[in-house]
């Protein structure tokens, strides 16, 4: 976790923020493997940290494993129209 509390990172600018680090419960790992739950209720934020092509391959597979697990929320309007369906 300390990896991820670094460098302007949104994680870490939120522990500058509010003070502490309280709102980290776990690492992705943990979740993966079992060492902690989903907590009902809850919300699990993703926030990738680290080498940009390791960030799209975990990505891709959190997509992959929630997508066959029928859990996760699509957020439609989370990326822009891209440019050339404008008709600008």
């Amino acid at each position: 976790i300390d990896h991820v509390c670094r460098a302007q990172t949104s994680v870490h600018l939120a522990e500058q923020q509010i003070g502490n680090r309280n709102f980290i419960r776990c690492t992705l790992g943990d979740i993966f493997n079992g060492a902690q739950s989903k907590q009902d209720g809850k919300v699990a934020v993703f926030s990738p940290f680290g080498m940009g092509v390791l960030d799209l391959a975990l990505g891709e597979l959190v997509c992959k494993l929630a997508t066959e697990k029928n859990c996760g929320t699509v957020i439609d309007s989370f990326f822009p129209v891209p440019w050339i369906q404008r008709g600008n």
